[in-house]
């Protein structure tokens, strides 16, 4: 598993204060642009993660937010209900993902309503990964690295914050130092003593979602 953290040690993360209301709700929208000649689709995910100081952390397949973990899209084995028009949400309605959209140059989004997180979850990674992509002529490579799916591929992906009102917090912009990895963690947002934070974190990782999900449990 490759990391990949913006920041320097020691230094602290800069945090975009959102509200002093615990119970506040917020919109998380990631957006991508892709010009080329491919179907390169990109999914945006959350946790609902408990960090002690070791690190934000989940122990169910209920606390992640994740079109992999849906009965649509694993039969077997996701646990979170897909509704007809393509929604899902965790059990506790504090997460809700608006659905898979698998077209070039769209969004996704995850509601977060601060007044169903449950007890104890101070942390909400967000992440997005790029799903397998079928590669024509629009970019540059080999063909060992045609049919691996990686942020190289995308042209543009900015996640945009909003508040219960519409009103933009924050928007952030996928750099280039991702080009070579297919997960991302974009950044989390924070519970602490004087309400919701959103913390850039800028990491890198190769490999499933299932890799992603063994580094928070």
């Amino acid at each position: 598993m490759l990391t990949l953290p913006l920041e320097k040690p020691g230094a602290a993360r800069p945090k975009l204060q959102l509200s002093l209301n615990k119970g506040a709700r917020f919109t998380v929208q990631v957006r991508w642009e892709c010009d080329a000649d491919h179907a390169d689709d990109v999914d945006v995910h959350a946790l609902e993660a408990v960090n002690d100081g070791a690190g934000a952390k989940v122990t169910e397949l209920s606390a992640v937010l994740s079109t992999y973990n849906t009965t649509r899209m694993n039969p077997r084995g996701g646990v979170l209900q897909t509704q007809a028009d393509g929604s899902f949400q965790t059990p506790s309605g504090g997460l809700a993902h608006s659905g898979d959209m698998r077209v070039q140059n769209n969004s996704e989004s995850i509601v977060i309503d601060g007044a169903k997180i449950p007890l104890g979850v101070n942390e909400i990674p967000i992440l997005v990964t790029v799903h397998e992509a079928d590669h024509g002529d629009g970019h540059d490579g080999g063909e060992e690295d045609e049919d691996e799916p990686a942020f190289g591929d995308i042209d543009l992906c900015v996640i945009t914050l909003t508040d219960d009102a519409g009103r933009e917090l924050g928007a952030y912009q996928l750099s280039s130092e991702f080009k070579d990895f297919n997960v991302v963690q974009l950044g989390s947002i924070l519970l602490g003593p004087d309400g919701w934070e959103y913390a850039a974190v800028g990491r890198g990782f190769n490999g499933d979602f299932n890799d992603v999900l063994a580094h928070f449990s």
